[in-house]
């Protein structure tokens, strides 16, 4: 059931991008595409490594509603107050590309407010998905998952429908604002339904989740913060340095690459929660094994297609992007490798064990500077390879940490070592 809501949701999610692709100019798919990566700047600064936190907070007690709902309180709140934080990052970066590219307007500007509120029901999204899947109502988060996309994908096909003008990209926002909106409400229902209630933690209880969330966040405030940036970084680059066609081409392309979201949405929902409480030994240590061999199997055939049969995926985009064609692969390999390091990096944080990450930061950044004089960014290609280069350094670090510990899991499992989940 998860599979096939999950997959039916990225396809909705998929059809209506790429009727966006098609139907938007480039100018203002450019427009819309900066803006998606601002608002994915703006929910990454409320992380800082918090939304790894309230699975191994909860453990093994997710029978314990009072307990789940004051969790995740907890760390929802360190959250928000980070939100003052990412308005400060993003706003001057805003301000500045969209004065060099000429984004202005009424319609552009109410788009930028939507993207906001989108921001702010997010969170709280996030907040009520998350207590519902460690109280593990799985079929409520399909339910709610389903009618979002119905909505989003409604909204979307209908401002295409109009003649095309300075207010769209704002209609194609506005679309995504009432799906996340919609989503809130239900949420909030389901609450009522089930008698969740707000829960705050005992002062002593409290202390002791904003102890293991500083053990389990410090470790990766560093890196979250430099990720963050690395997840747009191609926009970024592309926004500052190059041309509002270049920004269209990169948005388009990164399209293509939600097929491979399908898998990570199933495993975010049904395999992490189940890995955060399981007891470290061989039976752990053989489960990852399995599971990260499928996984990158799985993606290895995805990327085959995109050597072999580029043409097809161009159409998805429309033909005021057949030039692109000879990058497809490039797209595909830097997707795959990106994915797969964080799904080796939500294997270990859903076990706390989250040392160690600090040290990701030098090996991308020697490898980014590396590219950067040897190969330069002054088309598309070469941005698109500067993120295989960054995806690359990624995948071989997550993927030696995970090696590492899985070791340790093993050993502990053999010598009769602590249970829990939080190393």
């Amino acid at each position: 059931m998860v599979g096939g809501v999950e997959s039916f949701g990225v396809a909705v999610g998929g059809i209506a991008g790429l009727l966006v692709v098609n139907v938007l100019p480039k100018d203002q798919y450019a427009a819309y595409t900066f803006l998606v990566a601002c608002m994915t700047l703006m929910l990454g600064v409320t992380d800082l490594g918090l939304a790894h936190c309230c699975l191994p907070v909860v453990g093994q007690r997710t029978k314990e509603v009072p307990w789940v709902v004051g969790a995740c309180q907890q760390v929802f709140r360190k959250r928000w107050l980070l939100l003052v934080l990412g308005l400060a990052v993003v706003v001057p970066y805003w301000f500045y590309s969209s004065r060099e590219h000429g984004w202005s307007g009424s319609g552009y500007l109410l788009a930028s407010a939507l993207m906001v509120a989108v921001v702010l029901l997010s969170l709280r999204e996030h907040y009520a998905s998350q207590v519902l899947l460690i109280l593990g109502h799985i079929s409520t988060l399909n339910r709610i998952g389903f009618s979002s996309h119905v909505v989003r994908i409604c909204f979307v096909g209908a401002v295409l429908l109009l003649p095309m003008s300075s207010w769209s990209v704002a209609g194609v926002v506005a679309a995504t604002a009432a799906a996340t909106l919609v989503s809130v409400t239900l949420y909030r229902r389901e609450f009522g339904v089930r008698r969740i209630t707000d829960a705050r933690l005992s002062p002593e209880d409290a202390r002791r989740v904003d102890a293991q969330v500083l053990q389990i966040a410090k470790p990766l405030v560093l890196p979250a913060i430099f990720y963050q940036v690395q997840g747009v970084i191609t926009v970024f680059l592309v926004s500052l340095f190059g041309t509002s066609n270049m920004v269209a081409e990169v948005g388009a392309f990164g399209r293509l690459s939600m097929v491979l979201i399908v898998v990570d949405r199933v495993t975010n929902i049904l395999l992490f929660p189940a890995i955060a409480r399981a007891p470290a030994g061989a039976r752990l240590g053989a489960i990852l094994v399995q599971v990260h061999l499928a996984y990158l199997l799985m993606m290895s055939a995805v990327l085959l297609t995109s050597f072999f049969l580029p043409q097809y995926w161009i159409l998805l985009l429309g033909e005021k992007y057949r030039s692109m064609e000879p990058l497809v692969w490039m797209v595909f390999l830097s997707s795959i490798l990106m994915n797969a390091s964080g799904f080796a990096f939500r294997t270990l944080t859903v076990r706390g064990a989250t040392a160690g990450q600090s040290y990701s930061i030098l090996v991308t950044l020697a490898t980014q500077v590396l590219y950067l004089w040897w190969i330069g960014i002054s088309d598309l290609r070469s941005v698109l390879g500067f993120g295989i280069a960054t995806s690359v350094a990624n995948f071989g670090y997550q993927y030696w940490l995970l090696g590492l510990r899985w070791r340790e899991w093993q050993r502990e499992g053999a010598s009769g070592g602590a249970q829990s989940p939080v190393p």
